[in-house]
């Protein structure tokens, strides 16, 4: 596949960056050795941008959620910042069709890749801050994690904290994030009840409750608590 041009990108997300300090965002390292390009790999600019996001993401929380503790905006930050959810932000502002790849990692499905994709975020977010500072970057970084951030945030404090430990637990292991699916329902309109299942890295937990989210929340924590056990 023939990848696009970076002025496309630039409109795609409304940013007023130059094309040329764009694609130094999307150079992979197989392109780079393949074709001898002098500006090298966008590995570096990948490190940059981790630390731009972990501060643009942890000063969102600290002043739009004045009321929640240090404990809660530690695990919404580490979940905000995580590579599944970078890899899902990346997916879905289409980043791979911009990357510069070298055939063999192109034949061998690297566009596709949820790392590469996630380290292209990174590094994006690495030259946004190099050509137009933190405030730049940092408010394009919000507007693409802050729904998550408040997602998570709603959920940890209306349905428990068994959901969020498994998310973490998800990440820190394997890499991935929970896939939750209803296995069952039973009972009449008013008194329903639900079976869910939940998986992580072929790992499987079921629970039971009188709502999807009770249900979610009884299956994270059976697989959760057997996951700590690892």
């Amino acid at each position: 596949m023939k990848p696009k041009p970076m002025e496309e990108l630039a409109r795609r997300l409304r940013l007023k960056i130059s094309p040329e300090a764009l694609e130094r965002a999307f150079l992979h390292s197989s392109y780079v050795n393949e074709v001898g390009d002098p500006r090298g790999s966008n590995e570096r600019l990948e490190f940059l941008g981790d630390a731009v996001i972990e501060l643009a993401v942890t000063t969102h929380l600290f002043k739009e959620y004045p009321d929640a503790d240090e404990g809660k905006l530690t695990k919404a930050k580490s979940v905000a910042v995580s590579r599944p959810i970078l890899a899902e932000k990346a997916a879905e502002m289409g980043l791979s069709d911009f990357l510069r790849l070298g055939k063999g990692e192109e034949a061998n499905g690297g566009r596709d890749r949820p790392t590469n994709r996630g380290n292209a975020f990174e590094a994006l977010v690495a030259v946004l801050y190099l050509e137009r500072g933190f405030s730049y970057a940092s408010k394009f970084v919000v507007r693409v994690l802050k729904d998550d951030i408040a997602r998570y945030l709603a959920e940890q404090s209306t349905t428990g904290d068994y959901k969020s430990l498994l998310q973490e637990a998800a990440q820190r292991l394997f890499e991935c994030r929970p896939a939750y699916s209803v296995i069952g329902q039973t009972g009449k309109e008013h008194k329903k009840e639900f079976t869910v299942a939940v998986t992580v890295a072929g790992h499987r937990g079921v629970g039971r409750g009188r709502t999807k989210k009770e249900a979610e929340q009884a299956a994270a924590k059976q697989l959760y608590l057997m996951l700590e056990e690892f």
